[in-house]
């Protein structure tokens, strides 16, 4: 589109403003934070304590998602850093790298300056991204991660790409579906197949060495290899209108911000698979750059249909930040096909407006749902944190003896600002709710029919519902107090109380 000094003045100026840009304006919601964080935060402080990796000091357990995420920010911690603000910052810090590396695999595969500023011009107004920067989650690390993988792939890098896979898997353990995609492209990808499988069991063995150390100690330690979170989150014996629900999750979690992108995606797609016939003239410069694109995209469209379909078969409850991991790709390829699809085609004249009006098609969307659904949701939840949560923990640290056990749904903020053992309804850091929840019983009816019985003995009860003191009939427990939670995620914002019952005791009677 342009010539090469203009593209590297464009690029020197263009790049640093985008990262700017993208930075003060997720810094705006710097203090929301999520209640998953806090979990990450007590953590962090248990282990920087010297009570090990655990959430009530002294019991190992894996109630957390990354363990590279948990050791990034306890290292901040013990460096004298808050934890709150080291979990925080690095997250932004690592959103701000992760636009800089979609710019180069943008342009690694689309071979365009221009292109590629505009690619990550679109992607760095992405809803879900503006969201999850920022939070102190490990949401930023594993996009970051995720982009250097595909980097290096592109850039036939493999040991590089699989030792990043290695650290993306201790981030997001669905991560390892990369690997069988590597090892596919590597060998599809090679005129030698048997130095490509020769190849591809070095990298294999590199993958596992990385990874067993971390699988033998959380086995050895918390007795088991995968994270609590995913247990909790995927579904129990999935059936056809469960899947469907899924399905119908992760497509309106993609549209709301892809949509555009991926409905370009697939027409350019077309068009260029129906055009491949006549791109086969010896002398064809054009010919080469096809099939370049087709065969670097091979590892980018296989992740695009395999993690998706993963999601799908295990029913798991979708967040928008797990479908991070494939939303920059998705915008990738759909700058890159647009780009040769027109490039190659009698409307090339053209392409320059086709690449801009995609742009602006693509903010626009992702504008509309950041200022109308992200935006308030954000506000919603960082009040009804402010004003309901982390009062209930706090009401607890200062009330109750450290001895004090309490079951609750929600266990971060309460956990992290009452300092009490936590039993855990939701199963993330109570191993034993798991077998009550594989019976069908969700973490409210956990407490509502007391099941908690089975695995905790609490002198406190947090139970949330559409309306306060609902169990206040329950001769069992003493409502003392109850507050508002409007906004618990984005789909849902009705009003959610949260009230705390004091379980009472045989001599209280």
């Amino acid at each position: 589109m342009i010539n090469q000094a203009w593209s590297k003045r464009l690029v020197i100026v263009a790049l640093p403003i985008i990262v700017a840009v993208f930075y003060f304006t997720a810094v705006i919601h710097f203090s929301y934070t999520p209640d998953d964080t806090y979990i990450y935060l007590r953590f962090a402080k248990n282990l920087i304590g010297g009570n090990g990796i655990s959430f009530n000091p002294g019991v190992p357990t894996y109630g957390f998602t990354s363990p590279l995420w948990l050791f990034i920010i306890s290292l901040g911690g013990a460096m004298g850093i808050d934890l709150y603000v080291a979990a925080k910052a690095l997250d932004l810090v690592f959103a701000s790298f992760a636009l800089i590396v979609f710019y180069f695999l943008s342009y690694g595969l689309i071979r365009d300056v221009a292109v590629a500023i505009c690619a990550t011009v679109a992607f760095s107004v992405n809803a879900w991204l503006m969201r999850w920067a920022g939070t102190g989650m490990e949401t930023s690390l594993s996009v970051l991660l995720m982009l250097a993988v595909f980097l290096f792939c592109f850039r036939n890098e493999y040991f590089v790409a699989v030792v990043l896979t290695a650290l993306l898997s201790l981030v997001r353990p669905e991560a390892a579906l990369i690997v069988p995609i590597i090892l596919l492209d590597v060998y599809l990808n090679s005129l030698n197949k048997k130095r490509a499988l020769n190849l591809a069991a070095a990298l294999l063995l590199i993958y596992v060495a990385m990874i067993v150390p971390w699988l033998a100690y959380a086995h050895y330690t918390f007795g088991t290899m995968l994270p609590n979170t995913a247990l909790a989150k995927a579904g129990f014996h999935p059936g056809v209108k469960e899947l469907l629900a899924t399905g119908v999750d992760i497509v309106k979690t993609i549209g709301v911000t892809e949509g555009i992108a991926v409905l370009t995606l697939i027409v350019s797609g077309i068009v260029l698979f129906t055009k491949r016939e006549k791109l086969k003239g010896e002398g064809n410069p054009d010919r080469d750059q096809t099939f370049f694109l087709f065969r670097q995209g091979i590892i980018g469209i296989g992740w695009i249909f395999l993690l998706p379909f993963f999601y799908l078969v295990t029913d798991v409850n979708i967040v928008s930040r797990y479908l991070l991991l494939v939303t920059p790709i998705m915008t990738i390829l759909a700058f890159s096909l647009l780009y040769y699809s027109m490039k190659l085609s009698a409307v090339k004249r053209f392409v320059n407006g086709g690449i801009l009006l995609l742009t602006m098609l693509v903010m626009m969307q992702n504008q509309i749902v950041y200022r109308l659904i992200v935006a308030p949701g954000i506000a919603a939840f960082e009040q009804g944190m402010d004003n309901c949560l982390i009062p209930i923990g706090k009401w607890l640290n200062q009330n109750t003896s450290p001895g004090t056990k309490v079951v609750t749904g929600d266990v971060g903020a309460i956990g992290y600002f009452s300092e009490r053992e936590i039993c855990d309804a939701a199963g993330l850091l109570t191993p034993d709710a798991h077998q009550v929840l594989r019976q069908g019983n969700t973490g409210d009816e956990i407490i509502e029919k007391k099941l908690y019985k089975t695995f905790c003995q609490p002198d406190y009860v947090i139970h949330r519902a559409p309306e306060p003191d609902q169990l206040k009939n329950d001769p069992e427990l003493l409502p003392l107090l109850s507050r508002p939670f409007l906004g618990l995620s984005l789909s849902d914002q009705r009003i959610t109380y949260y009230t705390l019952y004091q379980v009472k005791k045989i001599s209280d009677e």
